[in-house]
């Protein structure tokens, strides 16, 4: 799908149909939400959108896409996960999918946001787990919002290189990954040092 036919959906619809995009989007559309959020970021710096009502909006509809599959795996998990396992194309996303599971537990749910493929049907395999809804929102929303506020801004600054940016995105995760790390660290080492100075003062 064209950056034209995105932005040109944004200008007809606002933010109520890219609300329903990212929300039914997923279970139809082959278009990753990366490039469909970096649009969006995109489409706010030229300002066909407001930045915090189209933030607002593509988060709205992530949520309700995640829900709605922790939905279908608590109601109807069984024969849809025998269906999806028949298939090549979603065999291997689910095995991957339970692997990250078994090794991280609820914790995959945050995790899975930044693991295109893997972030389609661990809600769904969590429902069918039968997972508290408590527990699986405080991870999966969570992981959501930490994405969207990093993906978000990349389409909003630098929106004309949506392509290459897609392309090494997983790079570009990992070198955040060890900014944020490191800026965590530094901060809290320097209060450490602070406590001490203040209690031989």
């Amino acid at each position: 799908m064209e950056l034209e036919v995105i932005l040109d959906m944004i200008e007809n619809n606002g933010y109520i149909g890219l609300f329903i995009w990212l929300w039914i989007g997923v279970f139809v559309f082959p278009v990753p939400n990366e490039v469909i959020t970096m649009t969006v970021g995109l489409a706010s710096s030229l300002g066909v959108l407001h930045p915090a009502g189209a933030f607002a909006a593509v988060y709205g509809g992530i949520v309700a896409a995640l829900t709605t599959a922790y939905t279908l795996g608590r109601v109807i998990g069984r024969p849809l996960l025998s269906y999806f396992e028949r298939r090549e194309r979603f065999s291997k996303p689910i095995q991957k999918s339970m692997k990250i599971m078994d090794q991280y537990h609820a914790l995959s749910l945050s995790i899975s946001y930044f693991i295109p493929g893997v972030r389609n049907f661990l809600p769904f395999l969590y429902g069918f787990s039968k997972l508290p809804y408590k527990t699986f929102a405080l991870f999966a929303y969570s992981g959501a919002l930490l994405w969207l506020s990093i993906v978000f801004p990349l389409g909003l600054l630098f929106g004309d290189h949506i392509e290459t940016i897609v392309a090494h995105e997983q790079e570009i995760f990992v070198m955040l990954g060890f900014i944020l790390v490191f800026f965590v660290s530094f901060k809290l080492i320097r209060r450490k040092r602070m406590k001490k100075r203040e209690k031989m003062t």
